[in-house]
């Protein structure tokens, strides 16, 4: 049998240094044999121009404009014909052996294993993990697994509930399948918790996740918020959150974590007023429609799997020499 095919998918928006740096990171790999697409969402600092000077193999879809995180991978994925696609953030980079370690493991995953999480350290200071994968709490909220802890911690971890979309490895027969009418990733999501909502539809579908801490990936972290500001980074998070938990939650974790919601959608209006809980709102018939289409494919209960997967929330205490978790 060949081996498994794999395509590197990077979306960028105004952020030239970091791509051209993650690209030469994917040059310098010692198993290079990958597709590179890199969708620009219509940056206007020069990004694609630069990729197309350096770096002439990779091939660039324009957008024109910024359709966000999660249809900007779509429009990658959708680029490419590739057994296994692997989603990596424009301001990341990975270490010379990674694509190497995940195509072994690509190649060894029974067909129930669709995704594939890497270890994520921060580029400032790699001996502590970005993030390992994420864990779902019982509170609806969820986090990096690992994160600002040193590496040793997360070398002998088992799986996550689910990959982060900065750096994880996706069968293509999965997404195929998993794909909803909004997307891979729910483009409705613009960017933030389209990852754990396609992890958790997955997970009901019955697929399994492996995290391969063998590949490495270096993450500047933080660059989404510092661009758009903290109230944007924590206004999508909060009401995508909800609108996670609308495609995929039973109705009884949605009503033991209502107090955590109402909390947020409060948090919201005071930091922003009504319109983003009112978008919110306008999205319900669409996220209903991808919940039905979700039960369809389920073959574990909604309940087992918060039952499995979903745990108490642990208090980390911070580092001062890490980035802030909320970049």
């Amino acid at each position: 049998m060949s081996r498994p095919t794999i395509a590197v998918v990077i979306v960028n928006w105004n952020s030239r240094d970091d791509v051209l740096a993650a690209l030469r990171s994917l040059r310098a790999q010692t198993d290079p044999d990958v597709q590179v697409v890199v969708v620009d969402n219509g940056s206007t600092d020069g990004s694609a121009e630069a990729i197309a000077r350096e770096f002439p193999e990779v091939q660039i879809v324009e957008t024109r404009e910024n359709l966000g995180f999660a249809e900007g991978c779509n429009r990658g994925i959708s680029a490419t014909r590739s057994d296994w696609v692997f989603l990596l953030n424009n301001d990341a980079t990975a270490e010379p052996g990674c694509i190497a370690r995940l195509r072994e493991s690509a190649e060894a995953a029974p067909a129930d294993v669709g995704m594939l999480q890497t270890l994520m350290v921060f580029t400032a200071r790699p001996t502590h993990v970005n993030s390992s994968g994420v864990v779902m709490h019982e509170t609806g909220q969820v986090v990096d697994r690992h994160f600002a802890q040193p590496v040793e911690t997360a070398l002998d971890a088992g799986p996550p509930f689910c990959p982060t979309g900065g750096a994880a490895l996706y069968r293509r027969d999965m997404l195929e399948r998993m794909r909803l009418p909004t997307g891979y990733l729910s483009r409705d999501f613009f960017m933030y918790y389209e990852d754990v909502d396609l992890g958790w539809r997955c997970r009901l579908a019955g697929y399994r996740v492996e995290f391969v801490p063998e590949a490495r990936v270096h993450h500047r972290f933080g660059g989404s918020a510092r661009r758009r500001g903290s109230t944007f980074t924590f206004t999508q998070c909060r009401v995508n959150r909800i609108a996670t938990q609308v495609q995929n939650a039973s109705l009884g974790f949605a009503l033991r974590t209502a107090r955590v919601s109402l909390a947020d959608l409060l948090t919201v209006w005071r930091d922003e007023g009504p319109r983003p809980i009112l978008r919110l709102l306008g999205r319900f018939p669409s996220l209903l429609r991808n919940r039905l289409r979700v039960s369809r494919l389920a073959t574990t209960s909604r309940r087992e799997i918060e039952r499995t997967w979903f745990t108490e929330p642990m208090i980390v205490m911070p580092d001062p020499e890490l980035p802030d978790r909320d970049g």
